[in-house]
């Protein structure tokens, strides 16, 4: 009897963190790309901060019409996940240009549930603008592979 309890406590503990791949984020997000609302973050540009060791992966950046969109992927499920992104305001020498930004995963509720959700965010690209050159590379260093080609102005 006393076994059965414990297994039923484990079981709805687990229940209560089990995520059905639904977005947990705000409606800014959403849990495909087909889905994506029309909420649009900005880019804070800020020289002075330290790029930070993501808790994170970023599965697939892409960019159409000003926009940057996102695909995080983090471990988590009960709790409502946001990110922030960070561009220095200096441009890598090379043609075309190169921006170079980090993201900021925000889990202000600590969320300690261990499964693995996938979250669509996007940022404003206008701050990457590189005067009148025409495109911007926008890089993720965290992953060489992970970057994008912002064009604008044609």
């Amino acid at each position: 009897m006393k076994n059965s309890i414990v297994i039923l406590a484990l079981l709805t503990l687990l229940g209560a963190c089990k995520n059905n791949g639904s977005n947990t984020a705000s409606s800014a997000k959403a849990s495909t790309k087909e889905t994506v609302e029309s909420t649009v973050k900005q880019i804070t540009v800020d020289p002075n901060r330290k790029p930070s060791k993501p808790d994170f992966q970023v599965l697939e950046m892409s960019n159409e019409n000003d926009v940057l969109t996102v695909i995080f992927r983090y471990s988590g499920g009960c709790k409502e996940h946001d990110f922030n992104a960070y561009f220095s305001g200096g441009w890598l020498k090379s043609l075309p240009p190169q921006a170079i930004i980090d993201f900021e995963h925000l889990n202000p509720d600590n969320d300690a549930c261990r499964s693995l959700v996938k979250d669509t965010v996007q940022f404003d690209l206008t701050p990457l603008r590189y005067g009148t050159s025409g495109s911007v590379v926008v890089k993720w260093p965290q992953e060489k592979v992970i970057e994008t080609t912002y064009e604008y102005g044609k």
